[in-house]
């Protein structure tokens, strides 16, 4: 399960993985205006029919959804290898403001989405490549991963090609751009 915090964002990982030639994946948000079309995703999920399935965080808080989380194991025998919260930066700098659907994501991840051997947690994993070290701490906090051991921070290399800047000296600083995007 992949939580996603924008609709479109959903959409180019899919495309992107259809790309790549892995169709085994969907996403199931309100973009989708046909509710045969929601529920055919829904069942792609829940038969364990598709290896990524990108849902919103909202998504963990309809009672709806929880159903059909809790019916995977029960009636399917489907289970959930990994919870991936994509962004997740937008548990701290969110989900205290506007999204607080953020803030149980942790907690609902483990309650309604099942691993194989009975009583162990879904492994969570955080990805960003924005976030600060005050940033990554909250969210461990609201994650509830308080266990050092099983909260594994890790820096990896930050450089992103598809971003270019040019330092340009100006001699007023009113004026002055510190680094503009270059072509």
């Amino acid at each position: 399960l992949v939580i996603d915090p924008i609709k479109s964002l959903m959409k180019d990982q899919v495309d992107n993985l259809l790309k790549a030639q892995i169709d085994a994946c969907t996403f199931i948000n309100s973009s989708i205006k046909s509710r045969k079309e929601k529920i055919a995703n829904t069942h792609k999920m829940q038969r364990g029919e598709v290896l990524f399935t990108f849902v919103s965080p909202e998504r963990l808080q309809m009672e709806e959804f929880r159903a059909v989380l809790v019916e995977m194991p029960e009636k399917h025998k489907v289970y959930f290898s990994f919870c991936i919260i994509d962004e997740v930066h937008c548990v701290s700098e969110w989900g205290h403001d506007f999204r607080t659907s953020y803030l149980r994501l942790g907690e609902n991840a483990m309650k309604f989405c099942k691993v194989k051997n009975e009583g162990d947690e879904i492994p969570l994993f955080g990805l960003t490549a924005t976030a600060s070290f005050d940033v990554l701490a909250d969210v461990q906090r609201e994650l509830k991963l308080l266990d050092d051991n099983a909260a594994i921070v890790s820096s990896e290399n930050n450089s992103r090609p598809e971003l270019k800047f040019e330092i340009i000296k100006v001699d007023d600083i009113d004026t002055a751009l510190i680094a503009v995007p270059k072509d």
